[in-house]
């Protein structure tokens, strides 16, 4: 599990950060006090330190030569998270996070900051009833088991290979809407001893309207949050606003 160490003097921000970044399975340090840095520094190694920019700048941040040395060098990955009226400093962040920040430019931020396989996308577990069609005007019953805004993965019998064109129809509970979109099967799993006959495939999204684009998006994010929310006690409901403030 990689360490990530977020400071900022914004008590919201470091509150939606934390749980996030916790969710994406990374082991999270944050602290609302420069002079915590450099200690937490040298307690957890991060692989990569997201600051506030009046951070880089504080009197009392009071990094060692060798932190600093590794920072220049970006050995250190650090992000500045925007802030107005933060102070020059000596000390230049690899990148910088704009704030507002958006949910799904984060996710896809930090994995190419940390990761050596980055994911492009935010991908939900959930189960969703949904229909499948070959071609035919026959619709096939399966659970979704996971979704992103670029596809998804059916539990279901099947022959489909690799390539196929269908037709995928599921429904965005909370919205009252459903979605039906043209895809191709990337990739099917066969039900082997090792996966205890596991069946399914994944699916790529070949043409999704820009409407459903935007539901999707919604969904995605408000799913995502109230899971990050559900499973943080002591931490209150995320909202798309918090994301945007």
């Amino acid at each position: 599990m990689k360490n990530i160490l977020v400071a900022d003097n914004r008590p919201e921000l470091l509150a939606t950060l934390e749980p996030i970044l916790k969710h994406w399975g990374y082991r999270v340090l944050s602290t609302s006090k420069a002079d915590q840095v450099m200690p937490f520094i040298k307690e957890s190694s991060p692989s990569l330190l997201i600051m506030g920019e009046a951070f880089f700048a504080a009197k009392d941040l009071s990094l060692d030569e060798k932190t600093t040395k590794s920072i220049k060098a970006g050995e250190l990955l650090t992000i500045a998270l925007k802030q107005e009226g933060a102070e020059k400093s000596e000390i230049t962040p690899n990148s910088i996070i704009a704030v507002p920040f958006e949910l799904f430019d984060l996710f896809a931020f930090i994995q190419r900051q940390v990761e050596n396989h980055p994911r492009q996308n935010l991908r939900l577990r959930l189960k969703l009833p949904g229909m499948y069609s070959a071609g035919d005007d026959e619709f096939i019953l399966a659970d979704v088991l996971s979704l992103s805004m670029q596809g998804l993965f059916f539990k279901a019998t099947s022959k489909l290979l690799k390539g196929d064109p269908i037709t995928v129809v599921f429904p965005l509970f909370g919205q009252c809407k459903e979605i039906e979109v043209k895809a191709s099967v990337l990739y099917t799993v066969q039900p082997e001893t090792e996966n205890n006959f596991f069946q399914g495939f994944g699916v790529g999204f070949d043409d999704i309207t820009e409407e459903h684009a935007e539901q999707l998006q919604i969904y995605i994010r408000e799913h995502f949050l109230r899971e990050v929310s559900a499973s943080n006690d002591g931490v209150g409901n995320f909202t798309t606003g918090q994301l945007q403030s």
